[in-house]
């Protein structure tokens, strides 16, 4: 049985990504959302699955109830095979982290913090539970927004924030208190979630299904890579 946290799993990718291992079978999930009591459909799904998916409160950026999430998963397993760090905020429209001469650095910050920073202290939380899985993996979902060689205009502290997640990912996987564990970075492609939008090119369905793929085949040779949603090597 494999044993796998999900953070950011009420939405999108991540409530995706539970119903692909949930379908898959032998599996213990713990499935995060910041506020559980409002993850109306994971909380129905856990119902459905007892025993199968726990439900833990977790705002990533706030350390206590990291912590907190720790305790709650330590209550019910002593390792986890697979973390999959996919909680994060995608800001639209005129929010002052977006376009050059708008940004402010609270809110270029608050993105940062969010989608690199926090992935980063949650890794670091889980990491003795990873170190004791088995064919431990600790999976980035980041964004080819995050990509130097592609670049691109506008967003920035999205932009910024992925490619600090991406380095994050890289840094993880040499470190030697993360030996054994193999620390992937990943494009989940443009899905049609509150992220991307309506107009996006693939439903969550087919991330998620791209994106366990890949997971489930990862080994210590794909230590420090970074991959698309359908198997292919993404351009740092």
């Amino acid at each position: 049985m494999e044993t796998i946290l999900i953070t950011g799993a009420n939405r999108g990718v991540g409530f995706a990504l539970v119903k692909q291992y949930v379908q898959a079978g032998d599996v213990k999930i713990f499935a995060t959302a910041r506020t559980p009591e409002n993850a109306t459909e994971l909380n129905a799904l856990a119902e459905q699955h007892d025993g199968v998916i726990t439900v833990v409160q977790l705002d990533i950026n706030d350390e206590a109830s990291i912590d907190a999430s720790v305790k709650a998963v330590e209550g019910e397993t002593d390792s986890l095979d697979i973390l999959i760090n996919n909680a994060g905020i995608f800001p639209k429209g005129d929010d002052k982290s977006n376009s050059l001469g708008n940004l402010t650095a609270e809110d270029v910050g608050h993105v940062v913090t969010t989608n690199s920073v926090s992935p980063l202290i949650v890794s670091q939380a889980y990491r003795h539970l990873l170190k004791k899985g088995n064919n431990p993996r600790l999976v980035m979902i980041s964004s080819q927004m995050g990509s130097l060689s592609l670049g691109g205009s506008g967003s920035y502290a999205y932009r910024m924030s992925k490619a600090s997640m991406n380095m994050a990912a890289k840094t993880l996987s040499v470190d030697s208190d993360m030996a054994g564990v193999t620390v992937v970075t990943t494009h989940p492609g443009w899905v049609q979630t509150d992220m991307g939008g309506s107009n996006a090119a693939i439903t969550p369905t087919e991330s998620a299904t791209g994106l366990k793929t890949v997971i489930d085949g990862l080994t210590s040779d794909d230590n420090g890579k970074f991959y698309r949603w359908d198997g292919s090597e993404h351009a740092w």
